[in-house]
């Protein structure tokens, strides 16, 4: 079999490339393509004419990652020879190798480039079809890139609904928009208060698997994301500089749609729900402010000492309800949560945070395969300690300036019904890359769709 991509432009040289995956005896010509000091695959590149050959030899048990690591390394070949043509073909025992290799090219070869004048998303066309559950991946992963992308002038609660519908037209969904006037009487108020200094209103969406459910109607999972819009850090406002990054401060509600897109798309033998919080943190005159107290939704009254902390608010009242409503056995939250995170992780792992063991080495190893890496970090009742206060139930963030991270999953532990497996994750240093990745262009990663589509293969045995 083979696989082929066409170049979008004519290059000023004619070069095609021919890759070949093979499993040859290798020799000294061949060079060993690394990643954290381990062996993917051996590879020869010959030059001839006009033509770049290349022979690939992967090593066995390939994971996913490993395996889509050819393709995005035959883009970067592709790319840095000005490729008009590029072929790949199969030995007949690695054919099975072909989806993911196809969507490793596919993957890195996206940047969102809407508002760039005569440019295009791709550089190269496929005239090869992706197999049909790596297609979805795919176009699901390249959804939550556009969500991130898009500036808060454009992408804003109402403006997101309206992407969410076109994006999500599967019947085996079922979606429901509630509006400023819904969630007013539901009584999500911690959401409204960080809502409130912003002219566009807020909106919460549902969505939930048409799949046959347990009689008490318990759902196997939920997903939750934080959909802050734009976050200018509202009364305690943020410093200016690279505050036009926070247009991707709603990332977790993006991953949240992706994850909802894919399931709908591919078969599965679980039912899922997944529910986002949309707002916007404007500093103004009818803005929330600190020392404010809040009745959340579940009763507890929370005092806002910083209003930079919202998106535990919008987290809060929407565990809670979607826990109400959707009765899950699983919760997971994905949300752009904290600066301390990074401090901790950097960029290359997420926070994982978990009040249940088989749920956080299931997601480590899922990173792990995948590498959407990430790293489990204490839940302890000495940070909770910080949050409680002698004039109220909660205050939105800890004592001090350490240990940021966890006093906000702390915070949230508070909302999940206690007999509930739950995990968060804060993806605030691995959604956007200014120089991309390994497997991503420039700009926003996707992060997180790739981890729990392999999450959910393996948990649920999909």
């Amino acid at each position: 079999m083979k696989l082929s991509f066409k170049s979008n432009k004519k290059n000023r040289f004619k070069i095609s490339i021919y890759a070949n995956l093979c499993d040859v005896k290798i020799n000294t010509s061949y060079k060993s393509y690394k990643y954290n000091n381990e062996i993917i695959f051996y590879y020869y590149i010959k030059f001839l004419k006009e033509a770049l050959y290349l022979e690939i030899k992967p090593t066995k048990e390939l994971s996913h990652f490993k395996t889509s690591c050819i393709g995005s390394f035959i883009y970067d070949l592709s790319l840095k020879y000005e490729s008009n043509n590029t072929e790949i073909k199969f030995e007949k025992k690695l054919e099975k190798l072909s989806p993911l290799i196809h969507l490793g090219f596919m993957r890195k070869d996206y940047i969102y480039r809407k508002y760039l004048n005569k440019s295009e998303f791709h550089k190269f066309i496929s005239s090869s079809k992706l197999e049909s559950k790596s297609k979805s991946l795919l176009e699901s992963i390249n959804f939550v890139k556009e969500l991130v992308s898009l500036p808060s002038n454009i992408l804003y609660p109402k403006s997101y609904c309206e992407l969410i519908k076109k994006n999500n037209k599967n019947k085996k969904l079922n979606l429901k928009f509630l509006n400023k006037k819904d969630i007013e009487k539901i009584g999500l108020n911690c959401l409204l208060s960080v809502a409130q200094g912003s002219q566009r209103e807020p909106k919460v969406v549902t969505f939930n698997s048409k799949n046959k459910i347990s009689k008490n109607k318990e759902y196997d999972v939920l997903f939750v994301g934080k959909g802050v819009c734009f976050d200018s850090g509202g009364i305690s406002i943020k410093p200016s500089a690279n505050m036009e990054d926070m247009k991707w401060d709603m990332a977790g509600s993006a991953v949240v749609c992706g994850v909802m897109k894919y399931l709908s798309e591919i078969k599965t033998n679980f039912s899922y729900a997944g529910i986002i919080g949309l707002v916007e943190n404007m500093p103004s005159h009818t803005a929330y402010k600190p020392g404010d107290i809040i009745k959340s939704y579940k009763g507890i009254n929370v005092e806002v000492l910083n209003t930079d902390a919202e998106g535990r608010l919008v987290l809060a009242d929407i565990i809670t309800y979607g826990c109400e409503i959707f009765k899950p056995k699983i919760v997971i939250d994905f949300a752009t949560l904290t600066g301390a995170i990074m401090v901790a992780l950097g960029q290359h792992y997420a926070g994982l945070f978990s009040n249940d063991d088989g749920l956080a080495q299931s997601l480590y190893k899922s990173g792990i395969n995948t590498n959407e890496k990430v790293w489990r970090m204490p839940l302890h009742g000495d940070f909770d300690k910080e949050l409680n206060s002698p004039f109220v139930d909660l205050k939105n963030i800890g004592a001090g300036r350490y240990g940021g991270a966890t006093t906000a999953a702390q915070f949230l532990q508070r909302f999940v019904p206690k007999k509930t497996k739950w995990a968060h994750l804060d993806i605030a240093g691995t959604t956007w890359k200014n120089s991309g990745d390994i497997m991503n262009n420039k700009g926003a990663t996707g992060f997180g769709l790739t981890l729990i589509a392999d999450f959910i293969d393996k948990y649920f045995k999909n």
